[in-house]
């Protein structure tokens, strides 16, 4: 039991001793989706932006929002359209945050399907901002 507790406190103070930064961010899950957060290791006065490469033109940004520790954005396109994928590289404005975890929802939306069906992409990141 001793051990137990023991360990307890050494994790407990080598969290909050960490950097924001220092927090194991899953930049995997950007590089998979050919996206970047702009800086890399961004600080509460850095103008943070998602960088995505290869977007297709026709992806328009609809939502754009933080609340509290949460930011949401949404993209929407039409595939009754066809319209033909004219890549480009797209930047989205996140903006400045105050230092903390940041959990980024982005979602990709055919506006031409029925929920819950019309959702193309969704995934998660967490956003460690210091500083």
């Amino acid at each position: 039991m001793k051990t137990y507790y023991i360990f307890l406190c050494a994790l407990c103070l080598s969290v909050t001793s960490c950097d924001v930064n220092d927090l194991p961010v899953k930049r995997d899950v950007l590089t998979s989706h050919n996206m970047k957060i702009f800086p890399e290791k961004p600080t509460s006065s850095d103008v943070i932006r998602l960088i995505i490469y290869d977007d297709c033109k026709y992806n328009v940004l609809s939502k754009n929002e933080r609340t509290g520790q949460s930011i949401y954005i949404e993209k929407q396109f039409n595939s009754m359209m066809k319209w033909p994928c004219v890549q480009q590289n797209d930047t989205i404005l996140i903006g400045k945050l105050p230092s903390g975890l940041y959990n980024v929802n982005y979602t990709l939306i055919d506006i031409s399907q029925q929920p819950p069906m019309d959702i193309s992409l969704e995934f998660s990141f967490q956003l460690g901002v210091a500083k």
